[in-house]
C-alpha cells in the first residue's frame, strides 16, 4: 500500500471520502463494531422532530427520531475518538446496500434516524414509495439531514436502515484496493468508486451486497464493453426500465472513465478464480 501521505497527494479532496490518513491508535485497534439499531432506539436517547427537503419522496416531510449522535455516543464510548482518527461508519440495510462516510461527520447533530413519519398516522407511521418495479418504505429505520441538501454526496440518506459498524477505511477496502503499482488515474477512481459504488457493489467482495459483485469470479470489463459500461453508469433507465441502480450523470467521462479503468486493472488482482471465497 502506499503510504498516507502519497494518498493525500494523490486523491486531493476525494480523498476524503476514503479518510485514508488513519491514526496509530485506530490502525492498531481492529474496529468493525457492530450496533443493532432496534437496540440502540430503544435506549434513553431523547427523542426529536424535523423537517426535511426528502430526496425520496420530493418534498417536504416530518420525522420523529433520535440523534444518530447521540445513538452512537451512547454505543460506544470511544466513538469521538475514532472519528478523530479517520474511521467510517458503515450503514447496513434490509435489502443489502451498505453505504458508508466519515464517522466525525456522522456524529452532526443534523443526523437523525427517523423511526415515523408525522405525517403519518401512528398505525401507519411510513408512507410508500416506488423503488424499482416494487412500493416500499423506510421502515423500520431512515437516516434523514436536518439542514443538509441531499446533492452533497458526503452525507447518506439510506433507508430500511437495521445495523451500523465502525470500520477502519483501510481495513474494510482491503481487498479491492489497485495496489501500490497503480497509476494516479487508477487510484482516483478507486476513490470515485468507493464514494459513488460501494454501497452498493463490492470488488472482490469488499462493499455493498445489494448489487452484483464486479470482480469475481468475471470481472465486469471482461464482458461489457467500456463503451456501454460508461453510458450504463451515467444512465441506467436507457438500459432497463425501472432499473434500481440511480443515474450518475454528475460524474464527467473522466471520472467515469477512472472508474473503469480501476475496474480493469482488478482483474488481475482477484482474490479466487472461481467465485468460491
Amino acid at each position: 500500500m502506499a503510504t498516507s501521505a502519497k494518498r493525500k497527494a494523490v486523491f486531493g479532496p476525494i480523498a476524503m471520502i476514503l479518510v485514508l490518513l488513519v491514526g496509530p491508535d485506530l490502525a492498531a485497534e481492529p474496529l468493525g463494531k457492530w450496533a443493532d439499531l432496534a437496540t440502540l432506539v430503544g435506549g434513553s436517547v431523547a427523542i426529536v422532530s424535523v423537517a426535511v427537503e426528502d430526496p425520496i419522496y420530493k418534498k417536504t416531510k416530518r420525522y420523529s427520531g433520535h440523534r444518530l449522535s447521540a445513538l452512537l455516543r451512547n454505543a460506544w464510548p470511544n466513538v469521538e475518538r475514532w472519528a478523530s482518527e479517520g474511521a467510517m461508519l458503515i450503514f447496513h440495510c434490509a435489502d443489502g446496500y451498505s453505504p458508508s462516510m466519515r464517522l466525525s461527520l456522522a456524529l452532526s447533530d443534523g443526523a437523525i434516524i427517523a423511526t415515523r413519519d408525522l405525517d403519518r398516522s401512528a398505525e401507519d407511521p411510513w408512507e410508500p414509495f416506488s423503488h424499482g418495479k416494487q412500493m416500499i418504505t423506510p421502515a423500520p429505520f431512515y437516516l434523514v439531514w436536518a439542514g443538509i441538501s441531499a446533492t452533497d454526496t458526503a452525507h447518506k440518506w439510506p433507508y430500511q436502515l437495521i445495523s451500523v459498524s465502525v470500520e477502519a477505511p483501510d481495513i474494510r477496502y482491503a481487498n479491492a484496493t489497485p495496489g501500490e503499482e497503480a497509476s494516479d488515474a487508477v487510484r482516483r477512481g478507486f476513490a470515485l468508486f468507493v464514494e459513488n459504488c460501494a454501497a452498493c457493489h463490492s470488488v472482490n467482495l469488499a462493499g455493498g451486497e445489494l448489487a452484483p459483485e464486479l470482480n469475481i469470479p468475471r470481472n465486469i470489463t471482461e464482458y461489457w464493453s467500456t463503451d456501454h459500461l460508461a453510458a450504463f453508469i451515467k444512465a441506467p433507465e436507457s438500459y432497463r426500465a425501472r432499473s434500481k441502480m440511480p443515474g450518475f450523470p454528475h460524474l464527467t467521462d473522466t471520472e467515469r472513465g477512472a472508474i473503469l479503468s480501476y475496474l480493469a486493472v482488478m482483474r488481475n488482482r482477484k482474490i479466487c478464480a472461481d467465485g468460491k471465497c
